[in-house]
């Protein structure tokens, strides 16, 4: 497969006001190749929105790139100039964020924002906006295009507003989208409609994704491959199914019990209790010699207190941070 984008040893650091470092993202690897869906999931605090964030150089005026490379299609994305970045963002990749509000005028038609996206990037034929425009909602709305176009964002439902933020991300048409938990904010019905129709627009237009989520069930029969992160590292990356299935991460083991039923399970019982990770994340101003998930972890060895793991790689089965795949 053609590769799209690699991340190469990316770490960034935050300094609150007045506080000490946050090593939110500590030597990232990841690749995505033309078309394909990579899911990153695990905890809140894991490092998953630095990620995306960093792709795009959009970190907030605390946040530090302190090393490695966004490379799209052999060009790196740190190293360009803000006029360059801006070219970049929408046409080449796009970011759709978890609230839908964040995105949208609320004194504008969405028909008109969307617009705005193409004008921005240099089509200067309003027809020729307002064409793009219109089969991009018929391709999402169907028969209530019209109606959606001339509607202000407060006439929406929440479903609808993410579906017009995801027709501003790739109106341009990017070669990759990344979805910071777009449907957190959702119920599970409108969640899994969103999905479709992002799985729908990958097929349709030959979109790469890059999906975060801290939810494992959407990620079942939609992303290609899933990276798992946690205290701002990757300890396991890998085929979908295969992680989903047969997690080889301690972590990646316990976050996955901790889920809601896949839907369309056979099992349909519902646990008395809901399981839970024992123990706390670990603070990300303090760098520990050994393993961060150590302190939480139910198969700990003395060697994981003692030395942080490297990546491992399985033959023909990804990576995985964790002794017991190495020494």
């Amino acid at each position: 497969m053609e590769l799209l984008l690699d991340v190469q040893n990316l770490s960034v650091r935050y300094r609150p006001p007045g506080g000490v470092d946050v090593f939110a993202l500590q030597g990232a690897n990841l690749q995505i190749a033309v078309g394909q869906i990579v899911g990153v999931m695990g905890e809140s605090g894991s490092g998953k929105s630095t990620l995306a964030a960093s792709v795009l150089a959009l970190l907030p005026v605390n946040g530090t790139i302190d090393a490695g490379a966004v490379v799209l299609q052999g060009t790196n994305l740190l190293e360009l100039e803000a006029s360059e970045l801006e070219r970049v963002r929408g046409s080449n990749v796009s970011l759709i964020f978890q609230e839908p509000g964040v995105a949208l005028h609320p004194m504008m038609r969405v028909g008109a924002q969307i617009e705005e996206v193409l004008r921005a990037h240099g089509a200067e034929s309003k027809g020729e906006r307002r064409r793009a425009v219109g089969e991009l909602l018929d391709l999402i709305f169907g028969g209530e295009a019209g109606r959606i176009y001339f509607s202000y964002p407060h006439q929406l439902s929440g479903g609808q507003r993410q579906r017009i933020a995801i027709a501003q991300a790739i109106v341009c048409k990017p070669k990759l989208l990344i979805a910071d938990e777009p449907t957190a904010s959702l119920d599970s019905v409108t969640r899994r409609e969103i999905v479709e129709l992002l799985k729908k627009l990958q097929r349709e237009r030959g979109l790469a994704i890059l999906f975060i989520t801290h939810s494992a069930e959407l990620l079942e029969g939609f992303a290609d491959r899933i990276v798992v992160m946690y205290a701002g590292q990757i300890v396991e990356e890998g085929d979908a199914t295969r992680v989903l299935k047969t997690p080889r991460h301690p972590y990646t083991e316990a976050l996955l019990k901790c889920r809601p039923m896949l839907l369309g399970s056979e099992d349909v019982r519902k646990p008395e209790r809901i399981p839970v990770i024992a123990g706390e994340a670990p603070d990300l101003s303090a760098r520990s010699k050994g393993c961060a998930f150590e302190p939480r972890c139910a198969e700990r060895m003395k060697v994981c207190c003692e030395r942080e793991p490297e990546l491992f790689e399985i033959e023909n089965d990804g990576t995985v941070r964790c002794f017991k795949f190495g020494s």
